[in-house]
């Protein structure tokens, strides 16, 4: 089968995530993202030219589906059980397997957890000689499984980090030297928080969360052991926060921008030390750049020797970095090095 994909946001710096496909049977929306802060721009519109098919969602964080009010009524719009949790009301949910196939508008779609976030999978198509869109992804968590891809000619990865290489475990004991004070950490709540507490639990360090964690806490409680890294779900079953939000020596705060009544609160408060832990969105750099923050990055998403590593393994021909500025094109051409594809139309052909 033949197919034209379009980007529509994410390519060449830190954007919501939209992607069409066109295909002899249909039109595709893969991920309907909105801006990470309330307040800024969405740098994509909903196709005109003709009527969108179905959209795809690979998991819940805003920048790849905040801007799902845009769907029509009526639009069938495929995500994980777990991810539809987050979807609004009056959306046409279709179920999007942890992983399998099914077939979406006459095309074979595979799917596997991505590694990144509860319910969040990556993405295959059979068009042309395979499209495999990563969705975010991490190969380093403890919590989430990532599972392997097929082959495919042409692969669209979150390169997040840009040219990053620094292990996750090295993040961990950097962050560990910071934790002898109450520490307030903005976390995802269906990302990080709960690897979080379980690394937490593991160094005996006293720890709570708010309810949007607890919620999280709960959903992942009730998830098949196959969603999780082995070994974990047990752990995850028993896990509890070990005292109150007010009286731990480590809030986890599920508001990663640092935005909303309560955690902006506790920040003005100055009662914990805040430390982001992921991407820094203008409300959580203007923390950190004013003192009332610091910035330690704990791996969600993949290392360039991930990326290296990931394109081999599914013998790709075209890597498109996703998500992150490709000025530093030498040190790409470098990085993925025969296979670095940097688009220069509209539309890119798979046949």
């Amino acid at each position: 089968m033949t197919a034209a994909l379009r980007i529509l946001s994410g390519l060449g710096g830190k954007q919501p995530a939209a992607f069409l496909l066109d295909t002899e049977q249909g039109r595709l929306l893969i991920e309907a993202g909105g801006p990470l802060e309330p307040g800024l721009p969405c740098d994509w519109e909903w196709p005109q030219d003709r009527p969108v098919d179905a959209v795809v969602i690979s998991h819940d964080h805003v920048d790849h589906m905040g801007a799902i009010d845009r769907v029509p009524k009526g639009t069938p719009v495929y995500a994980t059980e777990p991810v539809a949790a987050a979807l609004p009301a009056g959306i046409e949910h279709c179920v999007l397997p942890l992983q399998g196939e099914l077939e979406m508008l006459g095309l074979r779609v595979r799917t596997g957890q991505a590694g990144h976030s509860l319910g969040g999978v990556w993405l295959h198509f059979d068009v042309g000689d395979g499209l495999f869109y990563s969705g975010d992804f991490s190969t380093e968590s403890t919590l989430f499984r990532f599972d392997t891809p097929p082959d495919a000619e042409l692969t669209l990865l979150d390169a997040s980090y840009g040219l990053y290489d620094q292990p996750l475990n090295q993040c961990r004991e950097e962050l560990l030297t910071h934790l002898n004070t109450p520490t307030l950490l903005p976390v995802p709540a269906s990302g990080r928080a709960l690897e979080m507490a379980l690394w937490l639990e593991e160094k005996d360090i006293d720890w709570s969360m708010d309810d949007l964690c607890l919620q999280q806490l709960a959903r992942m409680q009730s998830m098949p052991a196959s969603c999780f890294q082995p070994g974990v779900f047990d752990r995850l079953k028993r896990l509890q926060p070990s005292s109150t939000l007010a009286q731990s020596q480590v809030a986890l705060v599920g508001r990663p921008e640092g935005i909303g009544e309560d955690i902006e609160q506790l920040i003005s408060s100055g009662q914990r030390q805040v430390i982001y832990t992921g991407y820094l969105p203008p409300k959580a750099q203007r923390d950190v750049a004013e003192g009332r923050a610091r910035w330690l990055r704990w791996n969600v998403h993949p290392r360039c020797s991930d990326l290296q590593r990931l394109a081999q393994q599914i013998q790709a021909k075209r890597v498109i970095p996703l998500f992150t500025s490709l000025t530093e094109r030498q040190q790409w051409q470098r990085a993925l090095d025969p296979c670095l594809f940097i688009p220069t139309t509209d539309e890119i052909q798979l046949s």
